[in-house]
């Protein structure tokens, strides 16, 4: 068991057998995600990351009348 104390900022040391534990290293990305009345602390992959903001860069860049549409344009017959 491993003991943290949030500062004023809000912001908490993950103890370093906890960081040892669950492979965090500095410059990692911690996602927090609440199930029922706990949170639990999970290291994101970086890969995993970087794929998923491909994806939607590529999904935008592909749908042109939707950004069109949503900017308020009419639409266009070709």
């Amino acid at each position: 068991m491993a003991v943290s104390k949030v500062t004023r900022n809000y912001q908490v040391t993950v103890p370093r057998e906890v960081r040892e534990l669950a492979n965090i290293s500095v410059g990692d990305t911690l996602l927090f995600v609440k199930e029922g009345e706990e949170v639990i602390l999970r290291r994101i992959d970086k890969d995993l990351l970087s794929k998923a903001f491909g994806l939607w860069k590529r999904a935008e860049e592909k749908t042109p009348l939707v950004n069109r549409l949503l900017r308020g344009e009419p639409k266009r017959r070709y």
